[in-house]
């Protein structure tokens, strides 16, 4: 069975919460979680990421809020 986006997304967030749940690293977190939302757009990207680890997932949307940290600070 797929995922909708929904269901894609609460699940990526409890695994988030599980892997890094420290208080210091739910800023972070929740900055993840919104490049996440923007990556997984609408039910066939989460079908598409839900056969797929988290860590690939979560290294796609570090290098992104990276990416717009770069952009922030040179703009």
């Amino acid at each position: 069975m797929k995922s909708t986006r929904n269901e894609y997304l609460q699940f990526f967030t409890n695994w988030l919460f599980y892997q890094y749940d420290r208080p210091s690293d739910k800023l972070r977190n929740l900055l993840l979680i919104r490049e996440v939302k923007n990556i997984v757009t609408d039910d066939d990207e989460a079908a598409y990421w839900g056969d797929r680890d988290c860590w690939t997932m979560h290294d796609i949307a570090s290098k992104a809020m990276k990416a717009k940290a770069i952009e922030a600070v040179i703009a």
